[in-house]
């Protein structure tokens, strides 16, 4: 962190000192809240039983120390109204995202290192088509529940710029992920509606139709698929499918001998690079993680580690079981995470983990003070 800004969060810090603490003390009772700190702390913790302390503990703070100046600010700054707001406020950041990668496919601006075949602009694809996965689905409900047409045909607009720009991109994991939620969700409205089911499906499979011509997409499909026969006839692991493929299998042979506690942070990617070295059948470049945020926290921090974060979001999630809008927008948000996590970097990667956590943050605030404004409405009933 620049000393500047040491030196403003300490100022600020004294100076807010007591309203900070009685904030904070209050929040945190929050359940999905605490789960959430548990899990960065257990994360430290599992420093010490790794061989490598001093990169461990780097690795760790590095990731984890803006996150908890992100949720602090947040918390204590934001009620309900606010939190919905930031969350508007984001999804249009990742429009203008989208509308960025939609020019440079369209050869309009010309950026180093994308094209009209990878207009993946000046961040990963890895990343920017997740996302367009999650403002793709958002503005989708934010639609539905907005009251202001203005706000309607924002969030129109908003879903259809994300759509086409992830049909673009070269993103693979993302577009599964897509399809994956878009059915989800199909089956969940399909117990409210058979209307609203035949509409669904027929989206779906025009999407699907629409994907299923997409040229790029297609040979990357393909060669999946190849890469799958390569290790079925000749054993070996080759290309970024079988890399993914050989990442899951070596992490299983990790976890079967650290299932609790993981190998701590930074000995798991080792150990990854040791197996890739010595593996004749592995046939692919040498990377140093393994390119899905499940087995990286399984192998990092065990089943505790990752039970923890686990809960932490799924416990969010049911919070906000009866809240409409807020459901469905934990639901796109964290439906992308998890299915991405799969096959991508997620909340191993910046800003990507960030963005995560913000998220979490901002829909904790709101189901947070639901509940209050729950209580508050029972015991006013209860009163008269």
């Amino acid at each position: 962190m620049h000393f500047f800004s040491i030196i403003l969060v300490i100022w600020g810090f004294f100076k807010y000192k007591v309203v900070i603490f009685e904030k904070i003390k209050i929040l945190w009772q929050f359940k999905p809240l605490l789960l959430w700190i548990s899990f960065v702390l257990f994360c430290l913790i599992a420093v010490f039983w790794s061989d490598s302390f001093s990169e461990g503990f780097k690795r760790v703070f590095n990731f984890h120390k803006y996150e908890m100046l992100f949720a602090t600010a947040l918390l204590i700054s934001l009620n309900k109204e606010q939190a919905l707001t930031a969350i508007k406020v984001v999804l249009m950041s990742f429009t203008a995202y989208s509308i960025f990668s939609i020019i440079i496919y369209f050869d309009l601006i010309t950026i180093a290192g994308s094209s009209s075949l990878n207009p993946r602009g000046i961040l990963r694809y890895s990343i920017s088509t997740q996302y367009m996965v999650i403002t793709f689905f958002s503005s989708l409900f934010f639609v539905f529940y907005s009251k202001l047409k203005e706000e309607k045909i924002l969030f129109i607009l908003a879903a259809f710029l994300s759509l086409l720009a992830l049909l673009v991109n070269n993103g693979r994991t993302a577009q599964l992920a897509f399809l994956l939620i878009f059915f989800i969700f199909v089956v969940m409205f399909s117990m409210k509606s058979k209307k609203l089911i035949l509409i669904s499906l027929s989206v779906l499979i025009g999407i699907v139709f629409i994907f299923s011509q997409n040229e790029k997409m297609i040979d990357r499909f393909n060669t999946a698929v190849t890469e799958i026969k390569s290790i079925n006839n000749d054993h070996t692991y080759s290309g970024s499918f079988g890399a993914r493929l050989y990442f899951n299998k070596a992490g299983i042979e990790i976890i079967k001998d650290n299932f609790f506690l993981g190998m701590g942070p930074a000995d798991n990617r080792h150990k990854l690079v040791e197996m890739e070295k010595a593996d004749k059948e592995y046939k692919a470049v040498v990377i140093k993680h393994f390119h899905s945020e499940h087995m990286e926290i399984l192998t990092a921090y065990g089943f505790i580690g990752y039970i923890l974060i686990f809960s932490a979001v799924v416990l969010l999630i049911y919070k906000l079981k009866d809240k409409g809008l807020y459901f469905y927008i934990s639901l796109s948000i964290f439906l992308t995470l998890f299915f991405v996590s799969f096959a991508n970097k997620t909340l191993s990667l910046k800003p990507l983990n960030y963005v995560y956590v913000i998220f979490f943050i901002l829909l904790s605030i709101i189901a947070y003070q639901s509940e209050l404004e729950k209580k508050s409405l029972e015991n006013s009933n209860i009163e008269v």
